[in-house]
């Protein structure tokens, strides 16, 4: 099985606070990825002021990425198109990317 991390599910493994299926998941899987749309995504928040990292967004992300083992997946424009394809279930784009991924990935 792979796991697709979402923007929530790294910070709360940031945190320690990752709940115990998704920590049991994540442990169990093959592979597990992230979007480097969820990166993004936390650098928007820290510069508008409603997230705080004690390093660079960047930094952040990849020392997370190298202790747990995460790989990146880039955003390309098949990704991108497919995403603006998508029915209007989810509007939040970043959701769009991640429905695309985890169909293009499982």
């Amino acid at each position: 099985m792979n796991v697709l991390l979402d923007t929530c599910a790294l910070l709360a493994l940031a945190r320690g606070e990752l709940p115990d299926g998704a920590a049991a998941a994540l442990r169990k899987a093959a592979e597990a990825s992230v979007s480097a749309v969820c990166p993004w995504e936390v650098a928007i928040k820290v510069a508008r002021g409603k997230l705080r990292l004690m390093e660079p967004p960047v930094l952040w992300f990849l020392g997370l990425a190298e202790r747990y083992g995460l790989q990146e997946i880039p955003l390309d424009a098949r990704i991108a198109c497919a995403a603006a394809a998508l029915p209007p279930i989810h509007r939040d784009p970043f959701d769009r990317v991640l429905v695309v991924l985890a169909q293009a990935y499982a």
